[in-house]
């Protein structure tokens, strides 16, 4: 008897990356970023935006002298606040890395948007509320209320390529940017799109929001010399992580579409996960179970063994829990035999919803060039007895790799991502 073909789901697409969009404090575009990475140089410094007075926090990862003119013509970005600036600018550097050409006033119902933000616009909105106070309603921008919103993002993305396939913000804290790349996996494989837009941006940088996260002693309180060393992952001396700013984007492809347009591939997106803890908004469950299942989840989806994985690249905020919790699950999965394990908010500071794609721009990098990124700024760790690839990167072959994102309110995701 013949099969009804409507009896079993249709076959999985694999999705695969093509263009890499960094917008970051040691470098903006692919390859100043890369530059920055093989220079072992931090975005790491003190504080210059603003004065934060009252704060023990005073070091971050600014990026100085950004202008989106530089990209964007200035009636277009006349309306976009500074993260939508990050990530239009991140998208626009992905597509041309990507050579993925789209015809000016065409619409594309193929191509979606996968975007993340912890924050979205509240450092405008802040300062826009500052000038509230001082002059009244007549001082606010007319364009507050498009900008403030968690998916201004995505939006402007969408209305300025003409992109009509399904498009969303993900807002789930520092896990944002993992979760939208996990999303471009299962948009692409379910069909949804043959291309997604998929990354995420973060422009916290401004009192108030500094102030609130001083206040509940997760950043790091470190005034010493250099200013860099206040973020240093794993080592025993870490007290809190450092807020960074920017963005980074990727071009999501099936592998049929980008095989099709002969585009060169980075890696595949093989395997996606993410768990809640229900445990507490900023300490981790303290058995590790959460984390040891995200991540053997995000294998079982790969369809990945343990040693298979090349290189972790951890979540690593530098505070002192976290850290100490991420090493030893790591352990306990991997056991003996792990992978080398690197943090590396050291270069860019924790750019909150931004800091996964970030660190999945240094993960395809690495695997492309064949080096393995080093945890700056470590000296001796009190964490599980793990390879932590210290200060200084090293060449190796990578094939695969998984990267880690955890966020306020237990949100837990792992990514796998291998060489096509």
């Amino acid at each position: 008897m013949k099969k009804d073909p409507r009896a079993e789901p249709p076959p999985s697409r694999r999705a695969v990356i093509t263009g890499i969009g960094p917008v970051t404090a040691i470098g903006i575009g692919k390859e100043d970023f890369w530059a920055g990475l093989r220079a072992e140089r931090s975005g790491i410094a003190r504080l210059t935006r603003f004065e934060a007075p009252g704060c023990k926090a005073q070091c971050a990862a600014e990026i100085n002298g950004f202008n989106a003119r530089n990209w964007f013509a200035p009636h277009e970005i006349k309306r976009w606040d500074r993260c939508t600036q990050f990530a239009m600018t991140a998208t626009r550097l992905a597509m041309e890395d990507a050579g993925l050409a789209l015809q000016e006033g065409a619409l594309h119902p193929r191509i979606g948007v996968s975007f993340g933000s912890a924050l979205g616009g509240i450092a405008d909105a802040e300062m826009q509320h500052v000038q509230f106070l001082k002059e009244g309603a007549k001082a606010v921008s007319r364009s507050l209320a498009l900008q403030i919103y968690g998916g201004a993002t995505h939006s402007n993305i969408s209305i300025h390529w003409g992109l009509q396939g399904p498009a969303t913000t993900h807002s789930n804290s520092c896990a944002s940017g993992n979760v939208a790349l996990g999303d471009a996996l299962r948009l692409v494989r379910e069909g949804a799109c043959d291309v997604v837009i998929a990354g995420a941006a973060e422009s916290p940088l401004a009192p108030l929001t500094f102030a609130a996260f001083d206040h509940i002693h997760t950043m790091s309180r470190w005034q010493g010399e250099p200013p860099a060393k206040a973020c240093r992952p794993f080592d025993r001396h870490r007290d809190g992580f450092v807020m960074g700013e920017g963005a980074a984007c990727f071009v999501v492809e099936s592998l049929e579409h980008a095989s099709k347009r002969n585009a060169r591939i980075y890696a595949e997106i093989a395997g996606h996960s993410l768990v809640g803890e229900a445990h507490h908004m900023t300490i981790p469950r303290p058995d590790g179970e959460p984390l040891r299942r995200v991540m053997r989840m995000a294998l079982e989806d790969a369809r990945c063994r343990t040693d298979e994985i090349d290189y972790i690249n951890a979540h690593a905020s530098s505070t002192p829990q976290n850290d100490a919790n991420e090493a030893t699950q790591i352990a306990a999965i991997f056991g003996a035999k792990a992978p080398p394990v690197s943090g590396t908010k050291a270069y860019t500071g924790h750019a909150l919803g931004a800091a996964g794609a970030m660190e999945c721009a240094i993960c395809l990098l690495g695997m492309e060039h064949g080096w393995l990124p080093p945890t700056l700024h470590f000296e001796k760790s009190d964490c599980a007895p793990l390879d932590y690839i210290p200060n200084h990167g090293r060449k190796a072959k990578i094939k695969t790799v998984l990267t880690n994102s955890f966020g306020f309110g237990g949100i837990d995701s792992c990514l796998i991502l291998r060489s096509a």
